[in-house]
């Protein structure tokens, strides 16, 4: 295929490999088709490969010469995407590929999310295999699936495929960062035993909007809004002082992307007034969140399964018409939980600025007869995590809900010694002038379960710069893609 909208930018083979990449569907769980066309890349490419039958794929490249002696390197990202659309957008992210657009500083797609977290892993590993004049060690290159819902692929790779024991993690977001360790993490999903009855009045959807959400590990600190738990105050104080019934809320989409938007659907006689409570939110708000929005529109299609969403039916009810809405008991303990509910930093690290625990309510679904509630909890400190996940289910429990847990994921410790950080460190110094900033993050990555696998492996983490990460406003940097594709081909010429 032939670059078209990325066409004329640098470096060529990157943005030619990413516009070819983004015009595969490859949210989270949906994975097959960039799986084999990775290995279709391999195979034209006379690589080995193994693709393993999660979808992982693992290339391998032999050394170039004058390299053979050299230690074999890892370079590493995932081929999943956090797939996000505007409410507006009618794009079935399942099915088609990007709208690319580039403004020749910042590439981005049009109403949905770009997924250079971390199409742009692929795109690097593929432009160096696919230059035989570039200069390298043995190479393996490692395409997990499904690390944004669970790290999925991390937990299922065979380490027997792992050749290199020097690992090059291409998933950071940040241009002159490098990451030398990571927080562990877990997702609890909380289910709310919900019961019915008939009540008269009009459905009306009440939504919150225009939020900025943001990716929970890297943007936890900023102190943004949650739109799920700003929701569920709308809706408490509407309560006191009008006759609403609550029969849904919904909102989020991944547990570790802090919602930009929910909707309540409600039952009432007329119109839920919300002027009073969006001026004082807006007024609290200002300077953090000034993109907030408060709607309510009349809708139909409530009925005894709660409707979903409700916010795009087109026609009303008449007043006086029959709907499910939650018994008064379900309704105060699913809005109690909403408000017990921890969000965001719950404790700083001895290390300035770095964020040690946190969490994130990321989704609800609360049709029918049950509540889900999905909460990602992350720490640096495996205690830490375990005492908050313990409150959390406390909580949970206290209002009648059970809790599953999955998608662990073990920490990242940083190493004293470290080949891989020191060539990486000298070869940034000599590109840039200056020393990069090496550091601990509080979001998670894949190394820590590759170290897991593998004790010996010696990882470092870096990447380009890139905005706004699983949000529509998600923005790659042009020129950060340049400078870090120097960078890397710099690292893997570099010699013991």
């Amino acid at each position: 295929m032939n670059s078209k909208i990325l066409s004329g930018l640098t470096p060529e083979p990157v943005f030619r490999y990413f516009e070819e990449i983004s015009r595969i569907p490859r949210g989270s769980g949906n994975t097959k088709a960039i799986s084999d066309y990775l290995v279709a890349f391999a195979a034209e490419h006379g690589l080995r490969y193994v693709q393993e039958p999660c979808g992982n794929v693992i290339m391998y490249a032999d050394a170039t010469p004058g390299y053979e002696n050299e230690p074999g390197i890892v370079i590493q990202g995932h081929m999943d995407m956090v797939a996000v659309k505007d409410s507006d957008c009618e794009k079935d992210m399942a099915t088609e590929g990007l709208d690319l657009f580039t403004d020749g500083t910042l590439v981005g797609a049009r109403g949905t999310s770009l997924g250079g977290d971390d199409g742009i892993a692929l795109a690097y590993a593929m432009a160096v295999l696919s230059d035989p004049q570039i200069p390298h060690p043995q190479l393996d290159f490692i395409a997990t699936i499904d690390e944004e819902t669970g790290m999925d692929g991390a937990h299922a790779i065979d380490p027997a495929h792992i050749r290199g024991r020097r690992l090059l993690n291409l998933d950071s977001e940040e241009e002159g960062i490098f990451i030398v360790g990571c927080a562990g993490g877990a997702t609890l999903r909380l289910h709310l035993p919900l019961s019915r009855e008939r009540v008269s009045g009009r459905c009306y959807a009440i939504s919150v909007s225009g939020l900025q959400g943001g990716h929970s590990g890297t943007e936890i600190e900023k102190n943004r809004s949650n739109a799920i738990l700003l929701l569920a105050r709308v809706v408490r104080e509407l309560k006191k002082t009008q006759n609403i019934r609550l029969i849904s809320i919904t909102g989020g989409t991944k547990d570790n992307v802090i919602p930009p938007e929910a909707t309540a659907l409600v039952a009432a006689e007329a119109a839920p007034d919300t002027t009073a409570i969006e001026k004082q939110l807006k007024a609290s708000l200002a300077g953090k969140e000034d993109g907030l929005t408060i709607t309510v529109t009349e809708v139909v299609g409530a009925g005894s399964e709660g409707g979903g969403s409700g916010a795009t039916a087109a026609t009303t009810t008449t007043a006086g018409t029959a709907t499910e809405a939650l018994t008064s008991a379900s309704e105060e303990a699913l809005l109690k939980l909403l408000s017990l509910l921890p969000f965001g930093v719950q404790a700083m690290s001895a290390l300035q600025g770095l964020v040690e625990t946190s969490d994130n309510v990321g989704i609800i679904r609360s049709s029918g007869a049950e509540a889900e509630i999905a909460v990602s909890v992350r720490s640096l400190f495996e205690a830490e995590k375990e005492t908050l996940c313990e409150k959390i289910i406390a909580i949970a429990e206290l209002m009648g809900a059970t809790v599953t847990r999955n998608s662990e994921y073990p920490g990242w410790q940083y190493r004293a010694e470290s080949p891989v950080r020191e060539r990486s460190v000298e070869a940034y110094r000599k590109q840039y002038g200056k020393d990069p900033l090496v550091m601990t993050i509080h979001a998670g990555l894949e190394c820590g379960l590759l170290l897991a696998k593998l004790p010996d492996l010696d990882a470092i983490s870096m990447g380009p710069n890139i905005y706004h990460i699983h949000t529509t406003k998600e923005r790659l940097d042009i020129a950060s893609v340049q400078r870090t594709w120097e960078l890397l081909l710099s690292v893997l010429s570099m010699k013991d």
